[in-house]
């Protein structure tokens, strides 16, 4: 289990976020429209690097920006929060990571996780992209196939990939408390 009372968690991006505000999240990422978090420090610094880059992109830093934030987090549970975390990247977690990257793929998968608060498992990183758009392109053969679920699985290597945690609605955010920042240097 990823989640439990007095866990901190971190957030990497372009600016500290002291108050995290859902509207401002994109949504088609793994796990929905959310607050990304990481038990990972070093995995919060390398979503530094990304987010970085996508707002030099999109103008809302300068290009030349080499520096960024991780913000640190104290989770402290809800009963009344609904969670669903996948102990493993397999079939169902990449079924919900292929639902939330392309709504239009499966309703039934799309509807099975509407409900839940908070959404944790491994993260589908920039390494595991490539891996990902080929099998929602059908590379690995019919998407939700046995064949093409185990073939794209097996080629993530599952074992390697770090963890995040998606906090989808406003009393999700309620159970974090903002720590601090560090600003890090982009390498």
């Amino acid at each position: 289990m990823i989640l439990h009372s007095g866990i901190t968690l971190y957030h990497g991006s372009y600016v500290a976020v002291e108050k995290p505000e859902l509207e401002r999240c994109y949504p088609y990422k793994d796990f929905g429209r959310g607050f990304y978090l990481t038990t990972s420090q070093e995995q919060a610094v390398s979503f530094v690097r990304s987010s970085v880059a996508k707002a030099a992109g999109r103008g809302d830093v300068q290009p030349n920006t080499k520096w960024g934030f991780v913000s640190k987090y104290i989770f402290q549970a809800d009963i009344n929060i609904k969670i669903h975390e996948f102990p493993n990247a397999d079939a169902a977690w990449l079924h919900c990571v292929a639902s939330h990257r392309r709504p239009t793929l499966s309703v039934d998968w799309a509807a099975e996780w509407q409900d839940y608060d908070i959404l944790a498992g491994k993260v589908a990183n920039d390494r595991t992209n490539p891996t990902i758009t080929a099998y929602l392109a059908g590379l690995f053969g019919e998407v939700g196939s046995m064949r093409a679920d185990e073939q794209c699985v097996s080629m993530l290597m599952p074992e390697n990939l770090e963890n995040q945690i998606c906090l989808r609605t406003s009393a999700a955010l309620a159970c974090i408390s903002f720590e601090g920042s560090e600003k890090v240097v982009c390498r």
